[in-house]
């Protein structure tokens, strides 16, 4: 039995999608998509606004749903379509948030 490492997952660039050399892994962009990192910025940054708005208003419909409008959604009906649709918007938005991370923190360039 021969040992295999596990596959690592390449990071890309989010401008062109090429692979990023392991140096810049941390970097959101490769050299050549970096000068359009204010646009690439602006348009993750509109997915993130998007997600959360859905995410929004699909927790107030679970609300609604429960009767309250001032507590924690504790719903976990399996046949409730609105909440598996609620929790993958979660799952998104989570994963663009760690998108949005590789930018780094705009107040400090």
């Amino acid at each position: 039995m021969h040992y295999r490492p596990s596959p690592k997952k390449k990071e890309v660039c989010l401008g062109c999608k090429s692979v990023l050399p392991i140096s810049e892994e941390k970097n959101a962009l490769c050299k050549y998509c970096l000068p359009k990192q204010g646009e690439l910025y602006y348009q993750e940054r509109v997915k993130v606004n998007e997600l959360q708005e859905k995410f929004c208003r699909l927790w107030t419909e679970c609300q609604r749903c429960q009767g309250s409008l001032h507590e924690e959604v504790i719903c976990t009906s399996r046949d409730c379509p609105i909440f598996y649709l609620r929790k993958k918007v979660q799952i998104d938005l989570t994963a663009q948030t760690k998108t949005m991370d590789r930018f780094g923190d705009p107040n400090n360039k």
